[in-house]
């Protein structure tokens, strides 16, 4: 399979950056050889000429990598026109050294090899055929090397010749399996992006469908719970009337609970709605911390360090989904912690990036745990303590920010969880 094959549009620029790379290293090799050949074995060389077509590779790799830093759409006919040019300014090279007779004409091969890693068959079979038209045109004409003779039996080069032989099969074999590592690595790493892009998407899609179903519970709720609000006050009034003091406090009380699950209702319905729509806006760092840890700020457990200088710090983000995600984290890791134990929050602005790390002091957790952490509805709590949503929305909401939650964990040795989003 070709890399062509693969992903076109990303593939191919992937491609062009590293014939860009290898042209380089083409030129570096060629003026060597020339300078080498000439001035130290001895060999006359038509210098003027070979620097030529080495200046026009120089000038054409410049203006190919200044195009390529526009990011263009690259096709795969434009990296079979980019070898093809090699091939030509190499048989070039060939003509005014020998032709066939030269040992470096083995490293048609490279070309061929790139050939078929970068572009189709189509293509690939096009160069071939080019190769081959170059190759048998320089049995018929080319310049011979100035080394006293034709015979090279007898005048003793045809040593030298086998030798250069074999240097030209190790250059080959060195550009063919550097590239193909290479090459190999940046699919793989490529790979690994699409995986993590794959996870990320199905992230959004669940909580997207979290988010429908909160806004569905709240608008279905709303009526019973409004119900029962009216009802609880006329049977507080009544009870009150009546002298019923106990019962009528039980009746406030159930008032009180009914305002409560409707004000989670609303928070819910709107961080499912509103808050996916909130701008980026300005907001101080010591702020968005307070509102992240307001259910603990008062906690002796708690402890907030800022790095030098980013206290005060003006950031310009989505704040209220941000702390959402925070609060979410930093609950956590209060759960996780005994009575007399620690939660470290260290916050950092720098670079254009706001890093968060939420420390804590518990017990951990085990590989096993630690795999499936981030996973929704996993959770290691009672039945009545929560229902593993936490840390898959605040990694959800991170990576909807345009930022990174990484989680570290190890028995024994507590639990780090990092988050950095642009700011």
């Amino acid at each position: 399979m070709t890399l062509a094959t693969r992903a076109p549009a990303d593939v191919n620029q992937l491609n062009l950056g590293w014939l860009v790379r290898l042209r380089w290293a083409s030129v570096a090799g060629q003026a060597c050889t020339i300078l080498g050949v000439h001035f130290g074995m001895g060999v006359s060389l038509p210098l003027a000429p070979l620097a030529g077509i080495v200046a026009f590779e120089v000038l054409s790799n410049l203006a190919l990598n200044r195009w390529q830093r526009r990011s263009p759409t690259v096709r795969e006919s434009q990296l079979a026109a980019v070898i093809s040019v090699d091939l030509v300014l190499f048989t070039g090279l060939l003509y005014l050294t020998g032709g066939p007779t030269n040992p470096f004409s083995s490293l048609y091969l490279i070309h061929l090899a790139l050939a078929a890693l970068v572009v189709s068959p189509r293509f690939t079979s096009a160069l071939v055929g080019l190769t081959l038209l170059c190759s048998l045109g320089l049995f018929f004409a080319h310049m011979p090397l100035a080394m006293g003779g034709h015979d090279h039996a007898a005048m003793g080069h045809y040593g030298m010749h086998l030798k250069g032989m074999w240097v030209a099969l190790g250059v080959a074999s060195v550009f063919i399996v550097y590239f193909l590592d290479r090459v190999k690595r940046a699919l793989r790493d490529r790979d690994l992006a699409l995986e993590l892009e794959k996870e990320r998407r199905a992230r959004q899609e669940r909580l997207a469908g979290l988010a429908a179903l909160a806004a569905g519970a709240a608008h279905e709720l709303a009526s019973p719970l409004a119900t029962i609000a009216v009802v609880s006050k006329e049977l507080e009034r009544a009870l009150s009337r009546a002298s019923d003091a106990v019962h009528a406090e039980d009746a406030k009380l159930i008032r009180a609970e009914v305002e409560r699950c409707s004000a989670i209702l609303s928070e819910l319905s709107a961080e499912a709605g509103q808050a996916r729509a909130e701008p980026p806006l300005p907001m101080e760092l010591e702020e968005l911390v307070l509102a992240s840890l307001a259910s603990h700020v008062n906690d002796p457990r708690l402890e907030v360090r800022y790095a030098e200088g980013s206290r005060d710090a003006t950031l310009t983000l989505r704040g209220r989904l941000l702390a959402r995600a925070l609060r979410s984290v930093v609950d956590n890791a209060f759960d996780a912690v005994t009575s007399a134990g620690k939660v470290v929050v260290e916050c950092e602005r720098g670079a254009g990036r706001l890093h968060v790390r939420v420390k804590d002091d518990g017990p951990g957790m085990p590989p096993e745990v630690r795999a499936h952490a981030l996973d929704p509805f996993f959770t290691t709590k009672a039945p009545d303590k929560g229902m593993g949503l936490g840390l898959f929305l605040a990694v959800s909401i991170v990576e909807q920010l345009g930022g990174e939650l990484s989680l570290h964990s190890e028995p024994g040795r507590g639990t780090s969880v990092e988050v950095e989003v642009p700011a």
